[in-house]
Parts: structure tokens; sequence; C-alpha cells
């Protein structure tokens, strides 16, 4: 067989190796394509904080928890300044808000993420005091102690202000809560869409297949 014929005849080979490594690169595209990062930046006193919370962010994560990852912030139109040890705080709905968002803070910081999201939704519904803290430790299931130490310390302090110094570092800054991120990226168009139907923002961002949950209304795929 000359060289000519011996490679007319690998050609069904090679062109059968071609289309399964590209199918199976196709398939690892779908499977393994990055989840959507979701920032968010909230107080937990503020209205539309709350109903964004409640509406979109917990019922959404619970659905689309495989395809985005979470940067939950609770810290909002805030200040705070050195005092002793630690930091005095003041915020857009006063003191009770302030312990409400040291309280999240800490929670964020002992809880597991699905932990975390059912109590912070819970806080977020029924926060009239830190007396919700029992309540909704109760509900979930889980014991408030370290929680309640937290945010009744320095330590609780301190982790409320590293929130304010990563909030204080946004391009462009803050100037509304919920402020929304999308993979790192701001616009005032994306955080009105992801207010009101962040499923919709997070099956449109995510370049995978699209999961099942994705067709649940008001998801409407983007006509690009």
């Amino acid at each position: 067989m000359n060289s000519f014929s011996a490679m007319k005849s690998l050609l069904p080979v090679v062109w059968v190796g071609t289309a399964c490594l590209i199918s199976l690169l196709a398939v690892r595209s779908a499977i393994g394509a990055d989840p959507v990062k979701v920032s968010v930046y909230y107080e937990c006193l503020c209205s539309d904080s709350r109903n964004f919370v409640i509406k979109q962010l917990h019922p959404v994560w619970r659905d689309l928890k495989d395809i985005m990852t979470l940067d939950i912030n609770t810290y909002g139109k805030a200040n705070d300044t050195a005092h002793g040890e630690g930091y005095a705080f003041h915020c857009q709905h006063g003191p009770a808000e302030c312990e409400g968002n040291m309280m999240l803070t800490c929670a964020k910081n002992y809880l597991s993420e699905a932990q975390y999201m059912d109590f912070s939704a819970c806080i977020m519904e029924s926060f009239i005091s830190t007396r919700a803290e029992e309540l909704c430790a109760e509900l979930i299931g889980i014991d408030s102690t370290p929680i309640h130490n937290c945010w009744n310390s320095v330590d609780g302090q301190m982790l409320l202000h590293e929130v304010g110094e990563i909030e204080r570092t946004l391009d462009p800054p803050l100037t509304y809560v919920p402020w929304i991120l999308i993979n790192d990226v701001y616009t005032e168009e994306q955080r009105i869409a992801a207010e009101a139907d962040l499923r919709g923002v997070i099956c449109n961002a995510y370049q995978g297949e699209k999961p099942p949950q994705c067709l649940v209304a008001p998801y409407h795929p983007l006509n690009l």
C-alpha cells in the first residue's frame, strides 16, 4: 500500500476521533461553565433590600445555586469610626439596623451558605430587633450562641468594619441598596433587571447549558 492509500484509510479514524473530541469538549464546556457571581450589598431595615432578599435572592438561590456563587455584604449606606478597640457605626435606619447588619455579618462568618441563606431570609422577613435572632435560629435548627456572642463583641465590630472597607472600594460607589453586581460588573440597567428578575439575569449570564430551573417564570431568554 502506498503512502497516499494509507492516508486515505486513516481519514475515517481521524474524523471519528476529531468528532468525538469536539463532542467531548462541547459537553465539558456546557457542564464546566463558570458559575455566575452575584454580589449584593444591602442593609437589614431597607424595604427594597428586604423585598429583594425575600422575593428574589433567597428563592432564586435555592433553585440556581449550582450555577451561581454568592458574595453577600450587609452594610449599605452606613459609616463607622474607630472607637476603643473596635468601631462605632452609624446606619441609615438607626442603631437597630447597625445591630442587625452586624448580626447578619456574624452569621455569615459562622454558618454554612445554606444555613446563612435561610437565616438571613428569615431575619429580613421578621426583623424588628435582634430578638428575631433566636426565633430564626430555632426555625432553621441552628445554635445561635456563636452569632450572638459575635455581634455583642469587638469581633462583630471588626467583621462589620471589614465589610464597610470592601464596600468603600466599589467602583462606581454605592448610591442605592440593594446594590447588585453580576460577575463583578455593575450597571444601572443590570441592577434594575436583577432586582425585578434575578433568575432571568443569572440564566442569561450563564454560559453553560441552562438548567430546568431557568424555565420557571419570569425568566425570559434574551434575543440577541
